[in-house]
């Protein structure tokens, strides 16, 4: 985070300057503070006037200027368009906003094909993505639901496949002969549909079902009946369904209702109402006629009169269950149980193998035929599995008569599979153990168990005993099983990965754990205890069945350490072979980075202009000096520049020639750090850009054939920008430093360059002075001497581009329009030529042709800026879904004005809401950008106001604020972007690659645009066969690495997730979308419900659904490798474990969705094991690791009492230790390699791309500064999340704050926070842990207290200043309060607010009190409490006695503070500055609370210490009555 915005910021400072250099006034900073935006208020400049967007604010615009590609020779002229659309909205009751906005949206979706192909095709390929193409959601609505055909899974040779042939045929037929207007009016009307559906665009085949019944409604030619309202008659009825399924009125106020997902009809459901053909005809009016018997065209009319109320249900129930997990994934419970079952069977057949005598009978009469009987029991395992997996479907599935007889079938099948193996073990075991017909079906067990095993494993669960190409499915496939084909390459790839996996844990689990195990368990098993002493209340029971007991326990640690090896070596050769990947690719530092500088300039030129023509070096040179110059002056590195060197030649003429920087010559034998400051921001930026572009990537097209796209940003609170406050005061008295001082400590180079342009620009302003040291202090303290907003404002806005704001992300992305215009300049060098006076007439008055010259310069660059401006804003948009735009305060309303007037082309949508006649709410979304006049108020005129059902927020907020303003977008792709990124130009420069990842820039002819699969097999059209492109994703370099550990353990952590990991799924099937930074083709994504899912609670993770639901529906997903953006995330450790909480909840939804049964019961085994690993595999490894250790310490402890109370030795009545010990081993070992194979992607990563050195520092810096404790609890939180959320629920969105984590968080605050998350778990482990290291010590138990300590004390090891002596004690007088407030807020419940519990138990009259019939019930809950105040109390004051000795070591908060933040001891940050009142206040309270600390200090340690030191001189009676207890 050092350098990455120099270059950027610079250019943002200098501009925010020349503006602000106008007003000088005023010296009170508090009062006018607001006022800079006053002056920046000022007329916009004549090349941003002549800019404006398509549509007016008032009127449809007719003007063909505005859509250059689409006007000449357009199939369609724009003004019959524009009738078109008019024409709808009279006949269909559309909004006339609606109208202009889908206007607008159209052609600008046509001008944007046009660019690249001819406007028929234009229109043709755009009517066939949206309406009639192979991959048009309608057309496979169309096929599927009205006239119920899978054209994918329909025999041709059927008479089912014949008629779904000639259905194919007559639609391709019909699709080619429409007329133009046709289309036009399709998409029209399909648009104008979805531009008005508010919340009802989530349900995609509900608005194929619309625009079919409107389609019919377009063709009549009713004119006596008025149109309908559309929004009011048709989406309001189906809005307001929605609405009243999560939320009821109350007093005028709507609030949320108490039902869990499985009540909840919700989108989904209602969608999927839409995939069946008879539930559709049995659609039925409020008067009771079926919708169908209507007649075609008068269906429209009657849209809004359906009883919607009786037509939907559950489609499928989110019931909370644990059950979820195994129906969706039984295939990998399959493959470990029977897998296991086998080793398990054949190592350790001394349990079951029957011997006439135990001892004295040699081995040699082992049967045969009962071990490989019992072996092959495996495939009974697998088949239980399935039928519990089979018998839990019902329980989830709507029923019906269709997946009813599916799933029975299977379930008949299955049972009598079970009953097979079942019946031939019971005859072998019990009634023929060595005959020839026993070794026979004993070995046909073994067989057919293995087949049926590998086929259970194989074949997905939708497609188990049923036919592949049968017309009845549990769910129809076109939209839950249409996943994309994988090419060859990528499918071996795929599967070689999972044949790594397995054979290496095969391998591993046999010498490294079966082995060990069976000489363990043998002595658990063989063991006989006949000597046991009675125990008074259960006698000898307990002692002869400890060995029984143990060796369960031994069983299932081995079992869950069976299961974690499965995700061990799945990172380890996802690692590999992403690491081979890359470097295949050309992304590692093995290639010498000055041949990656030397081949830069013609890789520059090569690979993003556009423009191969130029046969002279020198304008080639030019071509390349334009881009690299436009970078180094971002990254404000002065010396790379290319130079123009001026010279004479013989004859005394000058000459002017470019010369490349340095660093492009191979040849000068110097360092890196010559040329930018080693490890700086400068040098990766430049690294990776050199590195990029040698590798191999799709080749750009011009600026003016590239199509245009959005950038997208949602937006609720995230700091816009940074106030004054804020940054030069301090969060709260214990944050110890400001925020502009820990970001001068951040980036020092980058303050003293801020300083001296500060300096610079008010010497500029102001009357010389001499000098001074004095009178420079403020410049480097705050930024400024002056108060005038000009010079508060450049320090805001440079704190404001280091931190993680929308300003530093808008301004980043806003790249793009930079890039855009150096590369049209590039590709058209007639923009740069100067045309003189002299050459157009021949005059020959010097002065008159340098004034006319300069006055013809001055107007062609204006004309020049104008046209590349209209150009990069005909290409490139920026849409920010502000939703809180309307009830921003006024700081807030003034940082945005800001980023309009600094980016008047900014687009931003947000949520308004009036006042009807009737007092009802009215919610509208609105649209606004920089152009847009200035109201009165201070807000800007709507471009576009259109009006919604209702409120549009009704799941978690973020989906529905992208939803309502996705109607904004414009172009043909999307980028996702967070209000927390960032861009950087030299990335920008090669956006054009991007779209060819889509692979829609090829050239087809008419007749391949509606060609058919068959078809285009036949003739070989690629293109037509090819499953479109849906997502692509880029690289993310986390900008927040380097500030302090636990910033830089989160950005690992995204780094290798968002680069190494999803750079192999992508290869191998699995990658999904996560918001950040993807593209997103936008036609193929709103047609099939839109950027993410919005259904409160069950969507929390919104962006993952968009992926899963474009797989699903047939879009492939790629990742590319040569563009990067810039991401930040959580510095502190409550905001990263907030993340974690939401991820962990979040993933706990996702078990309970839809969309992971379909994904679990139908992919491919290769694909299904990708994305189970690489998605819920993470939190289920996350919790068999926190169960492994509990099983294992549980297990441990039952070892640890035989081990003390028997005599270690072998044979009766003793315990043979030394096999259990060895076992134990390797069972720690394990656990330990699993913890800490999360640091191992990492690692290689940067060993690949940055080296062996620097990889291997920023390991010992993470180890130094105990990451480890931070990711063993890290590890607790996700299971803790993912466990209490499938159990329970609660899942929300929660705002995780990503500011500076320098604020000392109290001790009361840790504690209550993660107590039940991690203490608890934590305190009950370590008593088991001491018992255990009592019992049978071994080195290895070492690792264990690690953990556990982790778990204890990792919330206060990472809060800053911990260890600061007056602060700890301060801590300790705030958590005696909180015990004591939460001690007396336990004691009132909710249903008695009189204090009558507390009352009856502190008095012991529960007859005479008000309690009543509640007293038994009030009384286990009065005992609950107290049992949880005694617990906070002892385990609080445990933690805080082993935190103290920590805060007596010298210096330990500049040792702390050097950990967390690694900052060098001469930037340490200063201490507390307080005043003398709270100084003297504080210390008061140290003086007090100080000796009462250490007096229940040596209270505790008397507790502990005496009564084993007093016992021995007791009485006999009270030992004995002590024993006896």
């Amino acid at each position: 985070m050092s350098e990455s915005n120099t270059g950027s910021s610079t250019s943002s400072e200098l501009s925010v300057s020349r503006r602000c250099n106008s007003r000088e006034d005023g010296s009170d900073i508090q009062n006018q503070q607001h006022s800079i935006y006053t002056s920046l208020r000022q007329d916009i400049p004549s090349t941003q006037q002549s800019i404006s967007d398509s549509t007016l604010a008032n009127s449809i615009s007719h003007n063909e200027k505005a859509y250059p590609n689409w006007s000449a020779e357009a199939p369609i002229p724009c003004h019959e368009i524009h009738d078109i659309f008019l024409n709808y909205e009279r006949k269909f009751g559309f909004q006339h906003d609606n109208t202009r906005n889908m206007y607008d949206h159209l052609l600008t979706m046509l001008n944007s094909r046009s660019a690249r192909m001819s406007t028929q095709l234009a229109l043709w390929t755009l009517h066939a993505d949206y309406i009639g193409g192979e991959h048009a959601n309608y057309r496979k609505w169309y096929f599927a639901a009205h006239l119920d055909l899978d054209d994918r899974r329909t025999p041709k040779s059927s008479p089912t496949g014949q008629l779904l042939e000639e259905a194919k045929r007559e639609w391709k037929e019909r699709m080619e002969n429409m007329t133009d207007h046709e289309r036009i009016s399709h998409l029209a009307l399909y648009l104008l549909i979805w531009g008005e559906a508010a919340t009802l665009r989530y349900t995609p085949e509900l608005l194929c079902f619309l625009f079919y019944i409107a389609e019919g409604y377009r063709e009549s030619y009713n004119q006596g009946s008025p149109p309908p309202s559309f929004l009011d008659d048709i989406i309001s009825p189906l809005y307001q369904y929605v609405r009243d399924q999560t939320y009821q009125t109350i007093r005028g106020h709507y609030v949320r209702r108490e039902k869990d997902h499985h009540e909840i009809i919700g989108y989904d459901d209602i969608n999927q109402f839409f995939w069946d053909k008879g539930a559709v005809s049995n659609l039925r009016l409020k008067s009771n006629t079926l919708f169908k018997d209507i007649p075609k065209e008068k269906r429209y009319l009657l849209l809004g009169e359906i009883d919607w109320n009786r037509a939907f249900k559950k489609t499928f129930y989110e019931a909370r269950s644990w059950f979820h997990i195994v129906s969706n994934f039984s295939r990998i419970w399959i493959i470990h149980a029977a897998s296991f079952w086998y080793y398990m069977a054949a190592s350790v057949d001394f349990i079951y193998l029957e011997r006439k005598k135990r001892s004295g009978v040699a081995d040699g009469l082992i049967d045969l035929p009962v071990k490989l009987s019992v072996v092959g029991l495996g495939g009974l395992v697998a088949v239980l599995l399935m039928i519990i997996s089979t018998l839990i479907e019902f329980k989830y599935l709507r029923v019906s008569v269709q997946t009813s007889s599916i799933l029975i079938t299977r379930l008949l099948v299955l049972l009598f599979l079970a009953a097979c193996h079942v019946a031939c073990s019971v005859y072998i075991i019990k009634y023929d153990q060595a005959s020839t017909l026993a070794l026979i079906l004993s070995s046909c067990q073994l067989g057919v168990g293995a087949i049926i095993s590998i086929v259970m494993a194989i074949i997905p669960s939708a497609s188990l005993f049923h036919h592949h190409n049968s017309s009845r499915h549990l769910t129809c496939k076109t939209f839950t099983a249409n996943f994309p084909e994988m090419t060859g390459d990528d499918r071996f790839l795929s599967v070689l990965l999972w044949i790594c996996v397995f054979s290496c844990k095969f391998l591993e689990t046999y010498f490294f754990l079966a082995l060990s195990f069976r000489d363990a368990l043998s002595v658990t098993t063989l063991m006989q205890l006949n000597n046991c002493s009675a125990d008074p209340l259960l006698g000898r029971w307990l002692c002869s069945v400890m060995p029984v007991l143990t060796t369960i326990l031994m069983f299932s640690v081995e079992l869950v350490l069976f299961f974690l090896d499965t995700y061990l070596w799945f990172v380890i050769w996802n690692t590999v072979f992403s690491v081979s990947q890359a470097m295949r690719l050309g992304i590692s530092i093995m290639t010498s980075w000055k041949q990656l500088f030397a081949k830069l300039p013609n890789n520059m030129f090569s690979k993003i202009t556009a423009t191969k023509d130029f046969v002279s070096v020198q304008l080639r040179r030019m071509a390349c000096s334009q881009m690299w110059n436009a970078i180094i002056i971002s990254i404000n590195l002065q010396s790379l520049l290319y130079q123009v060197h001026v010279d004479q030649d013989d004859q005394g003429q000058t000459i002017r020639e470019l010369q490349a920087p340095p660093i492009f010559d191979p040849a000068l034998s110097v360092d890196m750090e010559e040329y930018f400051p080693k490890h700086s921001e400068a040098e990766r930026r430049l690294s990776f850009f050199a590195q990029s572009l040698s590798t191999e990537f799709p080749l750009p097209c011009s600026v003016k054939h590239m199509p245009t796209f959005t950038v997208f940003t949602p937006h609720y609170s995230e700091k816009m920008l940074l106030s004054l406050r804020e940054i030069i005061r301090e969060e709260d008295t214990t944050t110890r430093v400001t925020l502009l001082e820990y970001l001068k400590k951040l980036h020092p180079a980058e303050w003293n360059n801020f300083v001296k342009d500060t300096m610079f620009i008010a010497e500029e302003t102001q009357v010389p002075t001499k000098p001074s040291e004095k009178d420079d202090l403020p410049f480097y303290c705050i930024g400024f001497k002056s108060a005038a907003p000009e010079y508060t404002l450049r320090t805001r806005v440079w704190a404001s581009l280091r931190a993680q704001t929308l300003y530093r992300t808008i301004n980043g992305f806003m790249n793009y329009s930079r890039a855009l215009k150096i590369l049209h300049r590039i590709e058209n060098p007639e923009l740069n030529m100067k045309p003189t006076k002299e050459n157009e007439d021949g005059n020959n008055n010097t002065e008159d042709i340098h004034e006319d010259n300069e006055d013809q310069d001055t107007d062609q660059k204006r004309e020049t800026e104008t046209l590349l401006d209209a150009i990069s804003h005909e290409k490139f948009r920026f849409l920010v879904a502000m939703q809180r735009y309307a009830q921003f305060n006024q700081e807030e309303a003034e940082n945005c004005e800001f980023l309009l007037t600094e980016y008047p082309h900014l687009q931003i949508a947000y949520i308004d809401q009036e006042l009807d006649r009737e007092g009802h709410i009215v919610y509208y979304s609105v649209l606004i950008d920089g152009h847009c006049d200035l109201l009165p108020n201070n807000k800007r005129s709507p471009k576009y106001r259109i009006r919604l059902p209702g409120n549009p927020i009704l799941g978690d907020g973020k989906s529905d604020n992208q939803n309502h303003a996705l109607i904004f977008y414009r172009g043909e792709y999307l980028q996702l972007v967070d209000a927390n990124q960032d861009n950087y130009l030299e990335e920008c420069l090669k956006i054009r690659s991007i779209f060819s990842e889509f692979e829609q820039d090829n050239i087809l002819s008419l007749d391949q645009v509606y060609a058919l699969y068959s078809t285009a097999k036949e003739a070989k059209h690629e293109p037509a066969n090819t499953a479109p492109v849906a997502i692509v994703g880029a690289r993310e370099y986390i900008f927040s690495e380097n500030v302090g550990m636990l910033g830089d353990v989160a950005a690992g952590k995204e780094q290798t997730f968002g680069t190494l990991t999803q750079r192999i799924m992508a290869k191998t099937g699995g990658r999904l979308h996560y918001g950040h930074p993807d593209f997103l083709n936008a036609v193929f994504m709103t047609t099939r419900g839109g950027v993410s899912k919005a259904q409160r609670g069950l969507h929390l993770n919104e962006d993952i659904y968009a992926g899963m639901n474009a797989l699903l529906r047939g879009g492939r997903i790629k990742h590319t490798e040569y563009l990067q953006c810039g991401k930040g995330r959580d510095l502190g450790f409550c905001s990263i474990l907030n993340f974690t909480t939401k991820i962990g909840t979040g993933m706990g939804e996702q078990l309970l969705s839809r969309e992971y049964y379909y994904l679990g019961t139908q992919l491919p085994l290769d694909r299904f094991l990708t994305f189970y690993y690489g998605h819920p595999g993470f939190h289920m490894n996350n919790i068999m690791i926190i169960f492994a250790v509990q099983v294992f310490l549980l297990c441990m402890t039952l070892v640890g009492t035989m081990a003390a109370g028997l005599p270690h030795c072998t044979g009766t009545n003793c315990f043979d230790v030394r096999p259990v010990y060895e076992w134990l081993k390797r069972c720690i070992l394990s656990i330990f390699m699993v913890f800490f194979i999360a640091f191992l992607p990492l690692f290689l990563q940067e060993l690949t791309e940055k080296g062996t050195c620097r990889s291997i520092l920023r390991l010992i810096k993470q180890f130094l500064s105990l990451s480890p404790l931070f990711e063993v609890f890290v590890t607790q939180i996700y299971a803790n999340s993912v466990l209490s959320n499938l159990s329970f629920g609660g899942a929300r969105y929660i705002a995780t704050g990503r500011g500076f984590a320098t604020s000392r968080l109290p001790f009361s605050v840790l504690y209550s926070r993660f107590a039940h998350p991690s203490i608890y778990f934590g305190a009950r482990t370590v008593f088991m842990l001491f018992f255990v290291s009592l019992a049978l010590w071994i080195p290895h138990l070492i690792y264990f207290w690690a953990t556990v300590a982790s778990l204890l004390i990792s919330p206060f090891v990472f809060n800053p200043h911990q260890f600061v002596l007056m602060d700890f004690i301060y801590d300790y007088r705030e958590f005696l309060g909180w015990l004591t407030r939460a001690f007396v807020a336990l004691f009132l419940t909710r249903e008695l607010h009189h204090d009558a519990t507390n009352r009856a138990w502190w008095t012991g009259r529960w007859k005479s009190s008000q309690v009543g019939n509640l007293a038994a019930r009030e009384y286990i809950c009065k005992i609950v409490e107290m049992s949880l105040f005694t617990t906070d109390f002892i385990l609080g004051h445990l933690i805080l006695f082993a935190l103290f000795p920590f805060t007596l070591i010298p210096s330990v908060d500049r040792i702390h503070s050097l950990i967390l933040f690694w900052l060098r001891p001469s930037k340490q940050i200063r201490p507390s500055v307080l005043p003398t009142k709270e100084r003297r206040r504080r210390r008061n309270i140290v003086l007090i609370y100080f000796p009462f600390f250490i007096f229940i200090l040596f209270s505790f340690a008397a507790l502990i210490i005496l009564p084993p030191t007093l016992a021995p001189k007791m009485p006999i009676q009270y030992r004995n009555l002590v024993k006896n207890f």
